[in-house]
């Protein structure tokens, strides 16, 4: 390959001969970088006359072949786009890339192309591009560009959904844009959400599951309108067979996916729905909480709080809301209240008490919703407070813990050529701009030796213990309220738990109920 196909590093300022070479250089070179202006356009150059090439000396039928099938394209253009969408991770590249109008190259690209792979990187540079919130915007009020993206999610090429989706979640993830997509997606509501529950349902790509379930999840978590309309049984149906299909290998994906489930745990409409498919559900929440506890002990839930916390209020929905769904739940797993005292305690044994260091890193919170005072309708007797509840959700990221250690920072530049990129130039800002999505939120907090750092961990690490043993004990404290001695062997299953663990509980609950302590008390009929 000639020196002059490829990006090249800068010659050392040594070899070169006068004054006017050195200015020669640096005017070629994208401001604050080491990337070179020319070989930029020649590349976007050269992608769009491939583009214009592909129906050249093609009849009709050799055409829609192409168009059924999908192409290739030689070796030297993909590297040369890889290179270019790796780049694209620096936020300077991007502002040039969005100067020189290159949005409507690439969306040109993606209207006209027969190339899967050429579409994909094309995708996946938008989406590097829009993790800079100007850009972001810019592209958000680009109606052109809005009805693209949201059509290319019927794509039947996985790699060109992974980064679809990544693209429209960074957008939504900002303030300034989200509104501007979720009017889109209203508008054509039906459509993306078919298009949707059909990748969760029929994808065996877990990448992709893992970046729908983020969108779903983050859709679901700033927009109530769309909240109640997509609570359906094809919703629940399609993170049931998801789950199926990521619980071996992506298992961060499963936390998502409960939290998509207790959004929905959220609304009356989403209540009602959860309640409908319990038979579907109970497998999913009850596995995750037995899968937390290894031969009946737990060692610790520190890092699966979230995730615990999601499981454990949807189950609360379906554990409360008639005696029915309590006797199913006891006797799909007669070891989940054992399995939850088990949890409690671990939870309790992390937290050190009520009070947190008054220095804390708190989340910020995403968008809170408009609680919705709860009845006593048996759609909701399982959350008496339901719009704390919905405040609680929305602060916590979607996907939890588990799914920050696989955040789309990580899927920025996934398939593209990181190690011929970085003999050209550094991309040490790559991933400071590159992190927009949600999931970066609850991202795991590093400690050095530093005592102030040490504090902010702890404080973390309370805060969200704490948050754990207030969402267990309100399922414990459910279960008493509403427990039909006559009914259920609620009481024989809790009384059957560890000692320490059912002294532990009775501690809790003389601090925060002592009423409900007789209910423990007493003796199933028959």
């Amino acid at each position: 390959m000639a020196s002059e196909d490829r990006n090249p590093s800068p010659p050392p300022i040594e070899v070169l001969d006068n004054d006017d070479d050195i200015e020669i250089l640096q005017a070629d070179l994208i401001e604050g970088t080491a990337f070179s202006k020319k070989w930029t356009l020649a590349t976007l150059l050269k992608l769009g006359k491939e583009v214009e090439k592909e129906k050249e000396g093609k009849d009709e039928k050799e055409a829609a072949e192409a168009n059924a099938h999908g192409i290739d394209i030689s070796e030297d253009l993909e590297n040369d786009l890889c290179r270019l969408w790796d780049m694209s991770t620096n936020m300077l590249v991007s502002k040039y890339l969005e100067e020189w109008k290159t949005v409507d190259i690439l969306l040109d690209v993606i209207v006209k192309s027969n190339a899967p792979r050429v579409v994909e990187i094309a995708m996946g540079i938008l989406g590097n591009m829009a993790c800079s919130p100007p850009i972001a915007l810019n592209f958000s009020e680009n109606k052109q560009l809005r009805d693209l993206v949201l059509a290319t999610l019927g794509s039947s090429d996985a790699r060109t959904l992974i980064e679809t989706t990544r693209l429209i979640t960074t957008c939504l993830s900002m303030q300034a844009s989200q509104e501007l997509w979720l009017s889109a997606i209203s508008i054509g509501e039906k459509e993306v959400f078919d298009k949707l529950c059909f990748i969760l349902q029929s994808s065996t790509n877990c990448d992709l599951l893992h970046a729908t379930s983020n969108l779903v999840d983050t859709v679901l978590d700033v927009d109530e309108e769309i909240l109640n309309d997509w609570a359906t049984t094809t919703l629940i149906q399609a993170v049931t067979e998801a789950h199926k299909q990521v619980i071996k290998e992506k298992p961060e994906v499963v936390s998502m996916l409960l939290h998509i489930l207790n959004i929905l745990s959220t609304t009356d409409t989403g209540v009602e729905t959860l309640v409908e498919t319990t038979e579907s559900i109970l497998p999913l929440v009850i596995g995750y909480i037995s899968s937390v506890c290894e031969q009946d002990d737990v060692m610790s839930v520190r890092g699966r709080e979230h995730s615990i916390s999601s499981a454990v209020s949807v189950l609360d929905v379906l554990a409360n809301t008639s005696p029915p769904n309590l006797d199913a739940v006891l006797k799909h797993n007669p070891k989940t209240l054992p399995h939850l005292l088990c949890i409690l305690a671990a939870a309790k044994d992390t937290s050190p008490g009520p009070s947190e260091p008054k220095k804390a890193m708190i989340e910020q919170p995403t968008l809170p919703k408009n609680g919705q005072d709860s009845s006593s309708s048996p759609s909701d007797i399982a959350s008496a407070s339901q719009s704390d509840k919905k405040t609680e959700v929305s602060q916590h990221a979607p996907g939890g813990d588990e799914a920050s250690q696989d955040s789309s920072v990580a899927e920025v530049s996934q398939n593209a050529t990181v190690a011929e990129v970085s003999k050209d130039a550094s991309m040490a800002d790559v991933s400071q701009d590159a992190s927009a999505t949600k999931v970066t939120q609850n991202a795991p907090v590093e400690v050095d030796d530093s005592d102030d750092e040490e504090i902010e961990c702890v404080a973390v690490v309370t805060k969200e213990s704490n948050f754990l043993t207030d969402v267990l004990m309100e399922f414990f404290c459910n279960l008493l309220e509403n427990h039909d001695a006559g009914t259920s062997d609620l009481i024989s299953c809790i009384n059957s738990c560890k000692k320490e663990h059912l002294d532990m509980l009775k501690q809790s609950l003389t601090e925060t109920n002592p009423e409900l302590l007789q209910v423990l008390d007493t003796k199933p009929s028959g």
